[in-house]
């Protein structure tokens, strides 16, 4: 019995000393496997605890005129931004950061949950922060543990000129519009991008790709300073825009507009370029591009002129009288006896029991074609319209560009409405609009929409003679390094397809608009060169008539095509033709 007792216990102290053995084989096994092995991997897992990455932005593509004179720049400023997991453990850096930019820790902590990234990334919780903040902030940072601060470019508008609703803004983006942007162009909560007009349209352009420095952090996560064996990841800047503005053009037509409500557009109707660009009131720039209040931006969008509507491709507007030359153009193309097709107007046009006026009361007496572009006379229209329809005139609307989109280089433009039988039926019903729909529609009233942009493309094809180059604000986009990304060659489109003679016709009409005596575009004459137009007044349900006025020149020096529009201006002779003549004088002068 002894003996088998001895036995056992032998047995039971070899088991023992035997697993001792094994688990320290496995210990000194998983220690060379992390020691050795795998010694590269945790040394940087290591080393990532206590040296942060810390994002650079890259700035935006500069916005250039016609001249190379820069209208939109970059100008450094301040971000502050805070590390969650840091001032979770530290509530009192948030409290201490609320005493000091005297903003709440509610809305503080909004903002880092909205810019959140993950736990030990930056969370950017304020932007353009002044200097004396910063300062502030750098003498009480051993308070502050996971708040940082860092310079971001943000845009500087240097230019005085009024082209807020071609330049548009930018905006910092939200987490909704993430999932809407390429994964290659690197966005992260808390960055501007473009939200209106060409910062928008180019976006991918302007936008440059970010940077990394490091810094090294202790244990508390207080920042000690840059990590010397880290080479930094410089950002790439974002690309240029070249536009086609001409600044000097620009400044008169601003000048001419004064506060008027309205929209100028003038086109280079050679190659489609836009030279000046206006939607009369604007807003300011700098404070849509930054952290607008509440109490800001409610009085911008309950203003009562609208400041934020872009007239020049959003308004619709009825264009009155300057749309007749479309229906003269197809006269000429379709009836052999147009040039001698004669009516008499005494001031109203009868049709049933209801008159329809001309805008003389007294009447034109009897005119021709010539003479019914030239006086801009209704009654002869009402005529003319009859043998033509409907249907012909919108699909003549439409092939000069009425109705269409005209692909111009900055979002939200409108197409406007061109009225045909199939429309009228759809809202009147069938067999239930007449005649007298049709009268409305010739002289631009009733139910025809158009944009100024539309009126200056209009003009231009018929200083063209049916040929349309697409219009545009941006020429070129240009790298850093000076290389050539994109450009624009102009090409152009024939439009309408119509006789030398009835294109001589319609631009020899226009010429006497402006130059002859009975002329309602009289105002618009130039001693030392030759203007055509066309005036137009829109009836208005909710106040005075909008003017119109639009045009074109042949000049090699001056080759404009323009559409003027004042909202609530009375007639197109009286207030718009005033206008673009005042503007055209002064650029004679500048450019002799």
């Amino acid at each position: 019995m002894l003996q088998g007792k001895n036995i056992v216990e032998g047995w039971r102290s070899l088991f023992i000393h035997g697993l001792l053995a094994i688990l320290f084989l496995i210990l000194i096994g998983r220690y060379y496997y992390l020691m050795v092995v795998f010694h590269e991997k945790y040394a940087e897992k290591a080393a990532a605890n206590h040296i942060r990455a810390v994002p650079v932005l890259a700035s935006r593509g500069v916005i250039y005129d016609s001249k190379g004179e820069i209208i939109v720049d970059n100008a450094p400023s301040y971000t502050i931004s805070v590390i969650p997991i840091e001032v979770n453990n530290k509530p009192e850096s948030i409290k201490r950061l609320s005493e000091v930019m005297e903003v709440s820790i509610e809305e503080i902590n909004r903002r880092i949950v909205k810019n959140r990234r993950g736990s030990f990334a930056p969370a950017k919780v304020f932007s353009r922060v002044p200097f004396e903040k910063i300062s502030h902030l750098q003498e009480h940072r051993l308070e502050l543990i996971g708040v940082t601060y860092s310079i971001e470019p943000i845009r500087s508008y240097v230019s005085k000129l009024d082209l807020s609703h071609a330049l548009g803004y930018t905006r910092e983006i939200n987490r909704d519009d993430l999932d809407r942007f390429s994964q290659d162009l690197d966005y992260q909560p808390g960055d501007q991008v473009g939200w209106k007009g060409l910062e928008k349209y180019y976006e991918a352009q302007l936008h440059g790709k970010r940077g990394f420095r490091y810094i090294e952090v202790n244990a508390l996560g207080q920042e000690i300073g840059e990590v010397i064996d880290r080479t930094p990841i410089n950002p790439i800047p974002g690309d240029d825009l070249y536009l086609s503005i001409d600044s000097e053009l620009q400044a008169v037509v601003e000048e001419a507009m004064s506060d008027s409500s309205g929209s100028v557009v003038i086109l280079n109707h050679r190659n489609g370029e836009i030279l000046a660009y206006l939607s009369s009131p604007g807003y300011d720039l700098e404070m849509l591009s930054g952290r607008i209040s509440s109490k800001d931006w409610d009085e911008l969008i309950t203003n009562p002129r609208k400041p934020l509507y872009d007239r020049g491709i959003q308004g619709l507007y009825p264009p009155g009288s300057t749309i007749k030359p479309l229906a003269a153009l197809f006269a000429l193309e379709n009836f052999s006896n147009a040039r001698e097709r004669t009516y008499v107007c005494r001031g109203s046009y009868r049709l049933g029991n209801r008159p329809f006026g001309c805008w003389k009361k007294s009447g034109h007496g009897k005119v021709n074609l010539h003479q019914a572009l030239e006086q801009s006379c209704n009654v002869y229209f009402f005529n003319l319209i009859q043998d033509i329809g409907l249907d012909e005139w919108s699909h003549m609307a439409r092939k000069f560009g009425f109705g269409k989109l005209s692909g111009i280089d900055i979002p939200r433009e409108n197409k406007g409405l061109i009225p045909d039988s199939r429309y009228m039926n759809q809202k009147y019903g069938v067999n239930n609009w007449t005649k007298g729909n049709l009268l409305n529609i010739v002289i631009g009233q009733g139910d025809v929409l158009v944009t100024p942009l539309q009126l200056a493309q209009f003009a231009g094809i018929i200083a063209e003679k049916g040929y349309l180059y697409k219009p545009h604000f941006v020429t070129k986009v240009v790298a850093k390094d000076g290389a050539i990304l994109q450009s624009v060659e102009p090409k152009a489109e024939l439009m309408i397809e119509a006789s030398e003679d009835s294109w001589k016709f319609i631009q020899g009409a226009m010429y006497s608009n402006v130059n002859d005596q009975k002329g309602t575009g009289k105002a618009a004459r130039q001693k030392n060169w030759t203007i055509y137009g066309k005036t137009g007044t829109a009836q208005n349900p909710h106040g005075e008539d909008h003017a119109w006025f639009i045009g074109f020149s042949l000049d090699e020096k001056f080759p404009y095509a323009w559409a003027v529009l004042l909202e609530n201006g009375g007639g197109g002779g009286g207030k718009a033709a005033p206008l673009i003549g005042k503007v055209l004088r002064k650029m004679a002068l500048l450019r002799k």
